[in-house]
């Protein structure tokens, strides 16, 4: 070997060097770095479940919010039809109330027109009775006494007033 240009004791001692060298560097080198990465490993795989537990959850969240709305909005429809029909129904009753004020008005007036009708027939049968009256007494002065005069128009009064009622 020394013809090759070893030295057989440098090459023991470079061995040995060499396995202390290894030795060393496993155990102090070696397995913390080992221990590093799989500390490493652990907490990507820890991080990579947390992502996808938070994954589910925000999907759950997601799904529950989409209810939500959706009941929301079913809850709002039915508020506006609700109102809707609220409205219709108090239009009909506002509608009614004016119709049946607008009869009680019509009749009330009716009723006024009648009673002034009547009142102005009573003005005016007991005017014609005054103006009958008068024209009649004047004709009888003429033709006879005072005593016949009055009986006839005592008569005629009679009947008249029998008619005005």
């Amino acid at each position: 070997m020394e013809k090759l240009g070893i030295q057989p004791v440098q090459l023991f001692t470079q061995v040995i060097n060499f396995l202390v060298m290894v030795i060393i560097l496993a155990k102090f080198l070696y397995k913390p770095i080992l221990k590093a990465l799989d500390e490493r490993r652990k907490k990507i795989e820890a991080g990579l479940r947390y992502a996808e537990e938070t994954k589910a959850e925000l999907e759950k969240s997601e799904k529950r919010r989409k209810d939500i709305v959706a009941e929301a909005k079913d809850e709002a429809r039915h508020i506006i039809d609700e109102a809707k029909q609220s409205g219709k129904k108090l239009e009909a009753e506002i509608v009614e109330k004016a119709h049946k004020e607008a009869e009680q008005i019509i009749a009330k007036g009716k009723s006024e027109v009648e009673l002034e009708r009547s009142e102005m027939e009573k003005e005016l049968r007991a005017g014609t009775i005054s103006v009958a009256s008068a024209m009649v007494e004047s004709v009888l002065r003429g033709a006879l006494d005072a005593k016949t005069q009055h009986a006839i128009i005592g008569k005629k009064l009679q009947a008249l007033a029998r008619v005005s009622k």
